[in-house]
């Protein structure tokens, strides 16, 4: 039968444990000193060797052969320990053992002295799941305990600890284990297994355990079956579901050029082969933390744990994108990978990301704020301005003036904008229907017989068909409009005026917006345009 590669390669000395050193030293001089204490707090993530440190310990002081404070594993009770054949090692469950009542059996149990060993050792694991009643109990043990006791609590979530508990325990605080250090240790496993394996598969293994070496050699183990004795890097991808190396370049390219076409495209295609877009949310924030690691740091070795030729191409890619722009992507990223955890529709939620970071016009942020006014200087300063003129002109008399109006052609957000209207519009309802405290149903169901859209100078036009007058005049109710609003704005951050239209109605909503659209351009552009770049000015010709 095979054993899983966590629990065949769990440490047996101190040597063995990866990446807790500041730990391992402290225990072996307190060993060596014959200063150990009577209880012990273990905490940190899953994974990181609490438990297995534990019982590390509790050998390498009951051995009676031991060698630089390490447990010899060959002595009588050394082998009792490891083979669970020894009454003075208990180690327990709190998970499942968490009643007043299993807590006074381990007191009386605290009694009896060591029946072979020096010290009898208890091993609560995840101890933070002991009732207060339970922790009660144990508190007069752990504050006067008998000599030959030890305690080692063992816990992933060290605040749920009353404090009565924690101030009698020393505490050691286990670190997430380095990218490095865990590849350096699945290296040395694949080599006793006699696996070939590429050091980028085993980078990108050890990346997605997230500090846990548990974690990280669970993922190896499917890895070795998957691959037949040959682990590669395009096969812990399609195991793990995440973005390759190339994909993940690509994309972040086609943000830094705002080419939210090709956005949507690649994301397309990682929905077609079956990936998770959760992972490829969270694989582009840890791609834009990198670049924005390289914009600001040199010595990147601690920081970014990516093979060097990819922190070249990290480091390539960062000159082309200033570091405002990727603090607006990674707070847009970051606010989609809490909403997309509870989101019905993962895939829309995303593509309305793509749009956003891709665009910089549907985010209201300073920082995107900011990038379109950079983007309007190069547009000017590359004189990429057209500015046309139109006769207006009637069957009048020769000596009658004639108008020229100047029209301004800029850049028309119209089209995107009623695309991320539609894309989200189930959503907004959605939101509407689920709001039970302002209890807007009436609104919801209306807002299901909506026609069209349009978006002209941030006013959002809902359109029905004639038929629907009735629709309009409940919607058109100035509460309902600031409720529908805020909705909107909480829903895909972007902020709309509302008018609710008949389809009658659109043809002369089109000539207000034609007349606003001319005055506005021009104001904008004498406000912002040199004279000597662009020059504005009336011109009166005569027949």
């Amino acid at each position: 039968m095979h054993k899983a590669l966590y629990r065949a390669y769990r440490p047996q000395t101190f040597e063995d444990v990866v990446g807790q050193e500041h730990i391992i030293r402290t225990l072996k001089n307190q060993i060596e000193n014959d200063n150990v204490g009577h209880a012990y707090l273990f905490s940190g993530t899953r994974g990181t060797g609490k438990t297995s440190t534990a019982k590390i310990f509790a050998r390498a002081v009951n051995c009676t052969e031991s060698a630089n404070q390490e447990p010899c594993n060959e002595c009588d009770v050394c082998k009792d320990i490891l083979n669970d054949n020894i009454m003075d090692v208990i180690e327990i469950d709190a998970a499942s053992n968490n009643s007043v009542d299993d807590i006074r059996e381990l007191r009386e149990s605290v009694k009896y002295s060591p029946s072979k060993a020096k010290y009898k050792v208890y091993i609560i694991d995840e101890v933070h799941m002991l009732s207060q009643g339970a922790f009660n109990a144990l508190l007069k043990t752990l504050e006067e305990p008998p000599s030959y006791i030890i305690f080692i609590l063992a816990t992933t979530e060290p605040h749920k600890i009353p404090a009565t508990i924690l101030s009698r325990c020393q505490r050691f605080d286990f670190k997430r284990v380095t990218v490095k250090d865990m590849s350096d240790r699945m290296k040395k496993i694949c080599n006793e297994e006699n696996i070939e394996v590429e050091d980028k598969a085993l980078n990108l293994i050890s990346r997605n355990s997230q500090g846990a070496l548990r974690d990280a050699l669970s993922i190896l183990d499917q890895c070795i079956s998957f691959g037949d004795d040959k682990i590669e890097y395009k096969d812990v991808v399609e195991l793990l579901g995440t973005v390759n190396v190339e994909q993940l370049f690509d994309m972040a390219e086609c943000i830094i050029n705002q080419d939210t076409k090709k956005s949507l495209q690649i994301l397309n295609e990682f929905v077609i082969w079956g990936k998770d877009i959760r992972n490829l949310i969270n694989d582009l924030i840890d791609h834009f933390r990198n670049l924005m690691v390289c914009k600001v740091s040199t010595d990147l070795d601690e920081i970014i744990s990516l093979p060097e030729e990819t922190v070249n191409l990290l480091k390539k890619q960062a000159e082309s994108v200033d570091i405002n722009d990727l603090i607006r992507v990674l707070n847009i990223l970051s606010v989609t990978q809490d909403n997309i955890k509870t989101s019905s529709n993962p895939r829309v939620l995303a593509e309305v990301t793509m749009m956003k970071i891709a665009q910089p016009m549907f985010d209201e942020s300073k920082e995107s704020l900011i990038k379109r006014i950079e983007n309007l200087e190069k547009m000017i300063e590359s004189g990429n301005i057209k500015v046309s003129t139109t006769n207006v002109s009637n069957n009048i008399e020769e000596d009658e003036k004639v108008n020229i109006v100047e029209e301004v052609v800029y850049e028309n957000v119209k089209s995107e904008d009623v695309k991320l209207i539609e894309a989200s519009w189930d959503k907004i309802r959605i939101n509407i229907k689920q709001d039970k405290q302002n209890k807007q149903m009436p609104v919801y169901f209306l807002l299901g017989d909506v026609q069209s859209f349009n978006v002209s100078n941030n006013i959002l036009y809902i359109i029905y068909g004639d038929g629907f007058a009735f629709a309009k005049k409940r919607l058109s109710d100035p509460q309902t409009l600031q409720y529908i609003e805020k909705v909107i704005r909480e829903t895909i951050n972007r902020s709309f005026s509302i008018r609710v239209i008949l389809e009658s109605e659109v043809n002369n909503i089109k000539l207000e917006l034609k007349s606003d659209k001319q005055d506005e351009g021009e104001a904008i552009l004498k406000g912002i345009v040199n004279e000597d770049i662009l020059e504005i000015k009336d011109s009166i010709e005569e027949k």
